[in-house]
């Protein structure tokens, strides 16, 4: 069963954020996001070691957040929006895909989760993370 987490990598994170934008250049995945006033911007950039990543919309994703509700309650997700998952579904299909090469690294299961956007990243290195 998945774990979930909430991550908070800075204090001065704003608890609901909003996508902005996100990157995939040979600079690394940026993803850009603001407060709920657009006031306050979080940038996340993965300079190396994305090894996958998906962006779903959260209103496509019941059962997940039916699973989020049920074992951590609403408050746990709707109350901020930054997670990381153990013992991921996403991780291990990846290791099944990518014949078990990266078994031996360890794999973060990032999820910056919006009112708009669920966006996963697998990541072997954590991201740079700034607040302006």
């Amino acid at each position: 069963m998945e774990q979930w987490e909430r991550w908070i990598p800075l204090d001065d994170i704003p608890s609901t954020i909003y996508n902005d934008m996100l990157l995939d250049s040979k600079d690394g995945v940026i993803l850009e996001f603001s407060d709920e006033n657009g006031e306050k911007k979080v940038v996340v950039n993965f300079k190396e070691g994305v090894l996958s990543y998906r962006n779903t919309d959260e209103g496509s994703l019941l059962e997940t957040l039916n699973y989020l509700d049920q074992y951590y309650g609403t408050d746990f997700y709707s109350d901020w929006s930054l997670f990381k998952v153990k013992n991921s579904e996403y991780l291990k299909w990846f290791h099944k895909e990518s014949c078990g090469i990266y078994e031996s690294r360890e794999v973060e299961h990032y999820v910056f989760l919006t009112s708009n956007d669920v966006i996963e990243i697998l990541s072997i290195y954590p991201p740079s993370i700034t607040v302006k």
